[in-house]
């Protein structure tokens, strides 16, 4: 049985065109397990009205845990309940009638263990937004195809990913179980936003584990629709995690031959907001607060 796992926050004006797809679905064995992060708008009694046409288990936690824990939950019930598979999900994603289908029969194919489904704007549906992850030589992921026309990807031979982006990726239990840190953690509970993915597509990419894009799975992305870009707290958590996960995946050597790319990002993040004094404090208590997290990390041998 697939587990599709669905944290929401606030998310009235999308999860039901979200829960409405799903409903669609051609392919059925699949239960749905939705973290909602404290809600205040009426997206629990959308959910809750969808409880009686699909299966969902809906957790209601007191506070917004964000992303990495949401999804730990969700996945850790999950497995639980059976589940070979996991889909990680964004409530702001639109999700095709065969799209589950034609990714459970490129999953019996056993050609990889993480998949990503292709991601798609949701707006302009001629525009990728998502085909995978690639890592350069510093570890900073690179996003294929995002902003390309969707043609241009499909006429590609991408065999090669080295990673996938969470808002739309299958990932195996067996692969989920063999990279997990302590406490169950999938995801890093301490990311709570951004480069979550990306780290635990570095933890898996170290084990051995195959990544595919799936071409004919397209998903619709509605792309940050439940983010606030101009607040500073993107820019917060992208520079702290960003110290975070690049110190747990490299030895020291490489490392210190890097930090000067992670700097550089830094100080690109605060020229490009030099009219935005909210956002430059941001972005230096996460540098702050990134680098004091880091020593609590071992370096990777």
């Amino acid at each position: 049985m697939l587990g599709i796992v669905i944290a929401n926050w606030n998310g009235q004006k999308i999860i039901g065109k979200c829960m409405e797809s799903l409903l669609n679905q051609s392919y059925t064995d699949f239960k749905i397990y939705i973290i909602d992060n404290n809600s205040k708008d009426e997206s629990k009694a959308i959910i809750t009205n969808y409880q009686k046409k699909l299966d969902i288990k809906l957790v209601e936690l007191d506070y917004n845990s964000g992303f990495a824990i949401a999804n730990n939950i969700g996945i850790e019930s999950a497995i639980k309940d059976g589940c070979t598979y996991i889909l990680t999900l964004n409530n702001d994603i639109e999700v095709p009638e065969n799209c589950i289908e034609k990714a459970i029969n490129e999953i019996k194919k056993n050609e990889a263990d993480i998949y990503q489904l292709f991601m798609v704007n949701y707006y302009d549906r001629q525009k990728c937004d998502a085909a995978g992850l690639l890592f350069d030589k510093s570890l900073i992921p690179i996003q294929i195809g995002y902003g390309s026309s969707v043609k241009e990807i499909l006429e590609k031979n991408i065999e090669n990913i080295e990673g996938v982006c969470a808002g739309a990726a299958i990932y195996s239990v067996k692969a989920l179980e063999d990279v997990k840190l302590e406490g169950n953690q999938y995801f890093d509970s301490n990311f709570f936003a951004y480069y979550e993915d990306v780290d635990l597509s570095l933890r898996l990419k170290k084990k051995g584990y195959k990544f595919k894009l799936l071409k004919e799975s397209i998903v619709y992305h509605m792309h940050s629709a439940t983010g606030n870009r101009t607040n500073g707290l993107k820019e917060y958590y992208l520079i702290r995690n960003l110290l975070i996960y690049t110190k747990r995946n490299q030895d020291k050597k490489s490392l210190r031959k890097n930090n000067k790319y992670y700097y550089i990002r830094f100080i690109k993040t605060i020229i490009k907001n030099l009219n935005n004094f909210k956002v430059i404090v941001s972005a230096i208590n996460g540098f702050k607060d990134g680098v004091v997290e880091r020593k609590k990390i071992k370096y990777n041998m």
